[in-house]
């Protein structure tokens, strides 16, 4: 006589639950470093914006105004005003100086996680 079979052992269960564990502890750091760059890259578009604004600012008045300066070595701005909304950054700070070549403005963005591989840079070279 056959013994009917109606369900899963201990094991079956056990080696199915290993395997989703393994496969979640693989994808938590891909998914992580995925939504970091992400939010970089919504910073750059803003900072980006930013620079546009500030540019248009001073081709408009040609002076550096000294309310947008947030030079180097003071903690960086994490949000600012963009045509008039406040928009804070997601993942950096952003750090505002004079241009000393043409006049305008040098923005330096770095995120929070200090690798190195978020910076930008504006005016670009």
């Amino acid at each position: 006589m056959k013994k009917k079979n109606d369900g899963f052992t201990l094991s079956e269960l056990l080696v199915v639950v290993a395997i989703i564990g393994v496969l979640v502890a693989i994808s938590v750091p891909i998914f992580s470093q995925q939504l970091h760059k992400a939010r970089v890259a919504t910073d750059w578009a803003n900072v980006r914006s930013y620079y546009s604004q500030l540019q248009y600012d001073f081709m408009e008045t040609e002076t550096v105004k000294d309310e947008y300066l947030n030079e180097w070595g003071k903690p960086g701005l994490t949000s600012f005003q963009l045509t008039g909304h406040t928009v804070k950054l997601k993942a950096g700070c952003l750090w505002v100086s004079p241009e000393d070549n043409n006049g305008g403005y040098n923005l330096l963005y770095t995120c929070n996680a200090y690798h190195g591989k978020c910076q930008l840079m504006l005016p670009e070279d």
